[in-house]
């Protein structure tokens, strides 16, 4: 007989699951091959960035986190230095270099106590760039905005993401470095038709480039190099 109590407990697991639950565990119990790395190295400015090791098992896009105990430890390299990652957070591991210039190697080095260590995580960084001044009065999103950066033309592709309260988010793969994007009158949607909303609209250029991972590492594991700018204008309907 199914009793309320149980009846509430697996709606409580429910509503757990559909919530998206994270789990972690321990590395102990698990070999390196089943670790998923996800790593990027992201260049703020030409003198700053941050490394960030996201340890999973099932997959890059598992909920399930490695807190790495024990002689397990991950770390960092940039320009000689070698720094100890720091967990910021469950599965989570994070170290920052005062270097953020082009071609600049960077390695994340996983070492296991009782497993094969993943040292072969290497990639290196793409030109740093400026952002173009944005409009200071509020640009309508029924015309053409056109965003600039300098320099251009390398062989990395750059990615336009663009956020504010009034729109609908919007990523745009720009597709190569031709240095101007124009984004096309109604692309940023306002989120309320009926009473459109002029708000601050963020927004974020990255240009990106693929590192490599240890072979050793779970084949979803990735290591994404990239220099991020970010700018506000004021967006109106």
């Amino acid at each position: 007989m199914i009793t309320k109590t149980t009846k509430a407990a697996l709606g409580l697991a429910g509503l757990g699951v559909l919530a998206g639950c994270t789990e972690t565990l321990d590395s102990q119990q698990i070999r390196t091959g089943g670790i998923s790395a996800t790593l990027e190295a992201v260049a703020e400015s030409a003198s700053s960035t941050s490394v960030t090791a996201t340890l999973k098992a099932g997959g890059d896009e598992s909920n399930t986190y490695v807190i790495l105990s024990g002689g397990d430890r991950i770390s960092a390299e940039a320009d000689g230095e070698t720094v100890d990652m720091s967990a910021e957070s469950a599965g989570v591991y994070v170290a920052r270099f005062k270097t953020g210039a082009e071609d600049t190697e960077f390695k994340v080095l996983l070492d296991r106590e009782d497993d094969d260590d993943a040292p072969g995580n290497a990639g290196t960084l793409p030109a740093p760039f400026d952002l173009e001044a944005l409009p200071s009065e509020p640009a309508s999103r029924g015309e053409d905005l056109t965003v600039a950066w300098s320099p251009s033309g390398t062989g990395d592709d750059m990615q336009i993401r663009v956020n504010g309260s009034c729109i609908f988010s919007r990523t745009i793969d720009v597709g190569g470095d031709p240095g101007t994007y124009t984004i096309k009158a109604g692309t940023l949607e306002s989120t309320r038709e009926d009473e459109p909303e002029t708000c601050d609209v963020d927004i974020v250029i990255s240009r990106a480039r693929s590192g490599v991972t240890d072979p050793g590492l779970d084949p979803e594991s990735s290591f994404e190099l990239k220099q991020v700018r970010r700018d506000r204008f004021p967006s109106a309907p």
